[in-house]
């Protein structure tokens, strides 16, 4: 094992896209933007060497593979059972020193430059492969204690039951490494998703943004109907604004590591919730993302209420577009098949010359 793999952690800026096999492509793809000049919010990652080393120095590892061998077949009781197993376990062990040493001095350092005490971070799980929405993230975590009580609740949830059977239907390993990213929550007024093309159309041409107040998990978890704009990618002028309800926004909970939802004040669900110059700077660092992979992408951002714009603007994680990509691959798999059965079809049957 080379030394890069068998680091524990690095930070953001420490990453490129090609290290998703150390870290997960979540993780990965921020260090790569950071390497674009795309703005994210300064954190680090845990690596799967760091998952796989807690799993076998507590014995889980060993505990879990001798009992799926009890087990016999994969049927959903015996998932189930698994699943079971392996989170008690994993929510129950103690970390190695020298995990909870690499996190905590990483956490202080990041506490530090934010010039916060006990800054308040997301613990995400990042995959090596892509199992979109499989496993859990978690917001507002604040302090040592709990940052490492989350981290362990994130390798967990690698075996909750779905993320179990989406990997069996997909040929995939039970037992599964995953990398844990910890930015430093934005202050966010408003977050939203954009994607780098319609996604009710596949057109490449345009822009979407669906945005609301407060954190990003009311929108990406559907409990508000988002402000949406379709916009045109090359001048990012508006096509079409709707305005959404916004009912409810997620904010901190000033207490401790969690969220809450709480509700927007009238005036607020009656106004669009970003300024047309935000727009525009979302979608501009949205097409930007885009010419920089040269694909399509599916964007989560937050405009920071403590920054001047448009610093605020702050790419929190990115994903390749997956589906209308699928579809358009698809389709010239298609038709490249097409052409060569015709091809086939004339050299056998000849080609009648009129």
């Amino acid at each position: 094992m080379s030394e890069k793999e068998s680091t524990l952690l690095f930070w953001y800026e420490e990453l490129e896209g090609a290290d998703f096999p150390l870290v997960g492509k979540k993780n990965a793809n921020l260090g790569e933007m950071l390497k674009g000049g795309i703005r994210t919010s300064p954190g680090f990652a845990l690596t799967l060497h760091a998952n796989d080393l807690f799993m076998t120095e507590t014995g889980i590892k060993a505990e879990l593979a001798a009992y799926l061998e009890s087990l016999g077949e994969a049927t959903l009781e015996a998932c189930q059972k698994a699943s079971e197993f392996a989170m008690s376990r994993i929510e129950a062990a103690e970390v190695p020193a020298v995990i909870v040493d690499a996190a905590c001095g990483a956490y202080r350092r990041l506490c530090e430059m934010s010039h916060t005490e006990n800054v308040p971070v997301a613990v995400r799980s990042s995959g090596a492969v892509s199992m979109p929405g499989q496993m859990e993230t978690y917001l507002n975590i604040r302090g040592e204690k709990d940052l490492i009580h989350y981290i362990k609740r994130t390798w967990a949830s690698a075996y909750a039951v779905e993320a179990i059977t989406y990997r069996l239907n997909k040929d995939m390993h039970f037992l599964l490494n995953i990398g844990v990213g910890v930015p430093k929550m934005v202050n966010s007024r408003v977050s939203g998703v954009s994607f780098t093309l319609n996604p009710l159309n596949g057109d490449k041409s345009k822009i979407t943004v669906d945005v609301s107040y407060g954190l990003g998990e009311a929108v990406v978890s559907g409990l508000v109907t988002p402000d949406n704009y379709l916009v045109d990618k090359v001048t990012l002028n508006p096509i079409k604004s709707t305005k959404g309800s916004k009912e409810v926004m997620c904010v901190y909970n000033e207490t401790g590591s969690d969220i809450k939802v709480v509700d927007v004040p009238a005036e607020d669900r009656e106004r669009f919730c970003v300024t047309p110059e935000e727009l525009a700077e979302i979608c501009r660092v949205s097409k930007a993302i885009d010419k920089y992979y040269g694909k399509p992408y599916d964007i989560e951002f937050a405009i920071d209420g403590d920054l001047p714009f448009p610093e605020n603007v702050i790419i929190l994680q990115v994903r390749p577009e997956s589906v209308w990509t699928k579809k358009q691959a698809e389709a010239k798999t298609e038709q490249k098949q097409d052409a060569m059965e015709r091809i086939v079809s004339q050299l056998v049957t000849g080609i009648k010359i009129k």
